[in-house]
Order: structure tokens, then C-alpha cells, then sequence
């Protein structure tokens, strides 16, 4: 399906050619992300996405960017991560060189102009505030925190206001001498590919300049002996509620069973979280569950949200489907559905070659190889009914959660002794 090339410069070049589609998405993912700031600069990462956009020496400004990708109907964005950040241009597939001279100079040549970066600021400012205002995104940002603790995997992506006012243009082009490297990234295609498009990536991007590259502060793995209960208070009309454990790091295969044992618990309108505090008891909208890995470690968490007046009742009966996993193995029915269903939503997202670049282009870069989809499956499929139950009793243990809330609640007490 994907073929991979090193260019002369060390840049990886990953193509998916999809004949039978009249766009494609060109991206350039980065091994590069919030958890590689030190607290003074927790914020440049992101900070650098928004510059990017706003001029380089050859498309001097952000209009003149902005005016290039509407006129030929393309979208343009980018998204940063705790680990990696990239930024992607999808177009018809004739504009397909137009799109890679537009990605190669935003990278290469970003003006990050004095001016741009005081202004962006105050943009920044907002969108932060803009984000703190929606409990279902904020109470993410808390939860990990309050998991991962005083340390840049803890640390929100857009830092506070402070460290915003105070980035300046010298600490954003040492971070991108640091991390921008054509060894430390892969250029994506994906769609209706021309025969040269080899020569294309060549034209563009191998005079990308030549960079150092450092890694991340690892992990510092500390023991959890007790529950954690956060509250942060809120006029809200709902209560919204994170609940979680650690998880396992992208290395570790049990992050597949975590992902069969989500999928059983709440992926879908059919499964048992949503069945019972949705359908049975009309206590929330919304309900789900995921696990989530980093280079070192992971997560594994339950989103509500819930009620004001039902909130507690809600974690009641999250918890008790929590345990009755630990002591009751599922169905065999219930495995199959959820083995089935990451098979039928994998080829649904392949559909998108948005999405197939975003997967291939993360997983190189933070691992240096690509892990197939049917690679991926496979594990899957060999997933028994007694490892799910093992996994939950390896990780719904009392001692090991972590309760994130936002809503108007004045204190933890009630929680906790729930949780108790």
C-alpha cells in the first residue's frame, strides 16, 4: 500500500498512491511536540504552528499563503501534539507541486517575523481562553496533569498566558534548529499521485537545511499508591469527568487488548458504558472510553459527561462496570463485535487520505518504521476473552485511578469516598 524512500538530505518520503481519487494531501510530520519544551517555552511548539502560516521568504506573508491555497480550492492546517507536530496541505491532485513549494518554504524559511510573533500572540491568548471555556476539552488538559504530574507530558500543549507573552523570536528559531531536521521528519503523499512524484519531493524538499536534533526528558514513572481526585470548579451546566489509569507506551503489545477492552467498554452505542449510564439511566449525552499511548507510557480513561444532580450516581455505575470486567470475562460475542468494529473503522478511515497521512507520517516519526494496518489486526485478532479481564484486573485497581471533574462542586470529599 505505501512505499518508503530516504531522500539524499536524510528525509524520509512516504507515498500512498490512490489512483482512483482526484485530490491528495501533502504533509510533513515532525518529531516535535510540547513534550520536548522546558516550562520556560511551554508553548513554542504550538507557538511555531501558527508561525509557519504567517510568512516565508518566498510567500511573504500570511495572506499572500492563505490567498495561494484558496485560490486553487486546497485546506490547509496543522495540529500539535505532545510528541509530534505536522502540517498538511490537501489539494486537487494537479496542484499537487504548488502544495509541496508551499509546505517546503513555511518549514525551511519561515520568516518568523518580530512583529508577526507579537501580534500572534494575543491570537494565541484567545485561543487558550477559547479552549478553557469548553469543559469537554479543558477537563483532557487537567486529567493529564493531574496523571502525569509536574512534568512536560503533564504539561498543557498551549502553556498559559505568561509563557505566551514572554516566547521570544531567538528561543523559536534555537527550538527549530533543534528539532526541525530533515532526519527528524517524513513528507507524506497520499492520493492521486503523478509518476514523478519522487523528483517532485527532490525539487522541494531536499535543500531543507540540515539540523541537531535532541530528544525528550523521559518519563519519570512514580508510584501510584493512592487515588487522585481533582476538582476544578466551574458554573457549568454539566459535569464533565475524566476517570483513568495509566496505560502502556507505544512499545508495549498490551496496548492492543487496552484497545479491544475500550472498544467493549465505550466505543459504540452498543457498548456496555453507554448502554448503562446513557440508556438505562439517562444520565449523560455523551460516554466513552480509550486508551492512548506515548514513547513511555499511556493512558487508559472513561469521558462523561454527566448530569449535575446525577454525577454521582454516574461514577457509581462507571466503577461498577469497571469491576464486574475484572471478575467476569466478556462474551465471546462481545470480543468478536469489537475486533470486528476496529476492523470495519480502520477502512473507514482509510477512506480519508487525511487521516491515512496523519497515521503514517506519526508512526514514522516517533517510531522510524510503519506499523500496517493488517499488522495492527492481526494483534488484534489474537486477543482472548482471558487476556481482556486480565488487563482490566491489571488496571482497574482503586488505588490507581485518577478523577478529573469540572463543574461547580466545592470540594473532592463526595468522590473520594466513592472511590473508596
Amino acid at each position: 500500500m505505501h512505499k518508503i524512500k530516504t531522500l539524499k538530505n536524510g528525509l524520509t518520503l512516504i507515498t500512498i498512491d490512490l489512483p482512483h481519487l482526484d485530490s491528495v494531501t501533502t504533509l510533513v510530520a515532525v518529531g516535535a511536540g510540547s513534550r520536548y519544551e522546558t516550562k520556560k517555552i511551554n508553548v513554542i511548539s504550538h507557538f511555531l504552528e501558527h508561525m509557519f502560516f504567517k510568512g516565508s521568504v518566498k510567500f511573504p506573508s500570511a495572506e499572500k499563503i492563505a490567498t495561494i491555497v484558496d485560490s486553487i480550492g486546497a485546506v490547509n492546517n496543522a495540529a500539535t501534539d505532545k510528541e509530534v507536530t505536522y502540517y498538511w496541505i490537501k489539494s486537487a491532485a494537479k496542484h499537487i507541486s504548488l502544495s509541496s513549494d508551499l509546505l517546503s518554504s513555511m518549514i525551511k524559511e519561515s520568516l518568523l517575523a518580530e512583529e508577526e510573533i507579537e501580534r500572534e500572540k494575543g491570537v494565541i491568548v484567545e485561543e487558550l481562553r477559547m479552549y478553557r471555556d469548553n469543559p469537554t476539552r479543558y477537563v483532557w488538559e487537567l486529567y493529564e496533569r493531574l496523571q502525569f504530574g509536574n512534568q512536560p507530558l503533564g504539561w498543557d500543549i498551549g502553556g498559559d498566558e505568561k509563557t505566551v507573552t514572554s516566547i521570544t523570536r531567538q528561543e523559536m528559531v534555537f527550538y527549530v534548529d533543534s528539532l526541525y531536521s530533515p532526519k527528524n521528519m517524513a513528507l507524506l503523499y497520499v492520493g492521486k499521485l503523478p509518476e514523478g512524484i519522487e523528483k517532485i519531493a527532490d525539487e522541494y524538499f531536499t535543500d531543507l537545511p540540515q539540523r541537531s536534533k535532541y530528544s525528550f526528558k523521559p518519563y519519570e514513572k512514580k508510584k501510584q499508591t493512592k487515588f487522585r481526585v481533582n476538582v476544578f470548579h466551574k458554573a457549568t451546566d454539566q459535569a464533565n469527568l475524566v476517570l483513568g489509569t495509566e496505560g502502556f507506551d507505544r512499545h508495549d503489545n498490551k496496548r492492543y487488548i487496552a484497545k479491544v477492552l475500550a472498544s467493549i467498554l465505550g466505543e459504540s452505542m452498543s457498548s456496555r458504558l453507554f448502554i448503562q449510564v446513557r440508556e438505562r439511566r439517562g444520565l449523560a449525552y455523551h460516554v466513552s472510553a480509550h486508551h492512548s499511548s506515548y514513547q513511555d507510557t499511556g493512558s487508559f480513561t472513561v469521558y462523561a459527561g454527566l448530569k449535575l444532580e446525577k454525577i454521582y450516581e454516574g461514577l457509581e455505575v462507571i466503577l461498577a462496570e469497571l469491576q464486574i470486567l475484572t471478575s467476569e470475562k466478556v462474551t465471546e460475542d462481545e470480543l468478536k463485535k469489537a475486533k470486528e468494529m476496529t476492523r470495519g473503522r480502520i477502512a473507514l478511515q482509510s477512506e480519508s487520505t487525511n487521516f491515512l497521512a496523519e497515521y503514517f507520517g506519526t508512526n514514522f516519526v516517533l517510531d522510524r518504521k510503519i506499523e500496517t494496518f493488517e499488522e495492527v489486526l492481526q494483534k488484534i485478532d489474537k486477543v482472548t476473552r482471558e487476556d481482556v479481564q486480565n488487563l482490566a484486573q491489571e488496571l482497574f485497581i482503586k488505588s490507581k485511578y485518577n478523577l478529573q471533574i469540572i463543574g461547580p462542586f466545592k470540594n473532592t470529599e463526595k468522590f473520594e469516598e466513592i472511590l473508596k
